[in-house]
């Protein structure tokens, strides 16, 4: 007997979703961090900001302010400039099987003190 195992879903081994990132507002100069927890993750983990992937090493060498979290793919930003702002997504890629996942969308917005740029 010759068992058809191709197309069989199995649930338990589908990436989702732990946590995601939410609207945030941060001073200059801070860290943030936009968290992005993924159960049973198999692809691999990249940011976008405003539809621009930023890179899939934790440190992320274009932007060497940011790094992703070597046990999930929280994305800490430090120190926190006004040109951080924008929107931000989550991603983690496909791998035979199992298909790609991408976040909500989290606004970062960034303020300064009365008086500062």
């Amino acid at each position: 007997i010759l068992l058809n195992t191709l197309g069989t879903n199995n649930v338990s081994s589908l990436q989702y979703f732990l946590t995601q990132p939410e609207n945030t507002t941060a001073m200059v100069g801070s860290l943030v961090t936009l968290p992005c927890m993924v159960a049973n993750m198999q692809g691999v983990c990249q940011w976008t900001r405003d539809g621009l992937g930023l890179g899939v090493d934790l440190e992320l060498a274009a932007y060497p302010r940011f790094t992703m979290s070597e046990n999930s793919c929280a994305l800490q930003i430090a120190p926190l400039l006004p040109s951080d702002e924008g929107v931000y997504q989550c991603q983690v890629g496909a791998m035979p099987g199992v298909g790609p996942i991408t976040s909500q969308s989290a606004s970062l917005r960034v303020t300064s003190e009365p008086g500062q740029p």
